[in-house]
């Protein structure tokens, strides 16, 4: 459990943190937006102010940043379980005990679920927009109680 915690955690946390990186380098405007959001959450020192609790909980749109990065790229982009009942699936029983794979990367990628899934675009989380989908349509830390602990 220690490995899990120190080696396969600090990987997923740099694959996300880097690839939204990234997306805010692609969309300049998104990157002026969290910008501002830092200086009026912050103030004009904000290269030096404290970070609190409390005012992490303000970053409102650099959230929605963060959630369209981890959707585009997740840091896990498939995960293996094994059914423990059987699962009726389009008319196909598959039996319990049977090893099945979620392919995440491919859900955060259905044009059904997500338009233009290939576009980065942070209002997809906005409160209006999530309530819309499943709950298992947006799986960047797994679901269920094997999910990720660091999220």
């Amino acid at each position: 459990e220690v490995d899990t915690f120190m080696f396969e955690g600090h990987d997923t946390t740099t694959s996300g943190i880097s690839f939204t990186i990234y997306e805010l380098a692609r969309n300049p405007d998104v990157q002026e937006r969290v910008y501002e959001e830092i200086v009026s959450i912050l103030g004009k020192d904000h290269k030096t102010a404290e970070l609190t609790y409390q005012n992490l909980q303000e970053f409102k749109y650099l959230d929605l940043v963060v959630k369209e990065g981890l959707r585009m790229y997740p840091p896990v982009g498939i995960i293996g379980r094994a059914l423990v009942e059987d699962l009726e699936l389009n008319g196909t029983t598959v039996p319990a005990g049977q090893n099945v794979l979620v392919p995440i990367y491919v859900i955060h990628r259905n044009p059904e679920i997500y338009p233009n899934p290939n576009q980065f675009d942070p209002s997809r989380f906005a409160e209006d927009a999530e309530s819309k989908r499943g709950p298992f349509d947006y799986l960047p830390f797994s679901a269920g109680p094997r999910n990720c602990i660091g999220q």
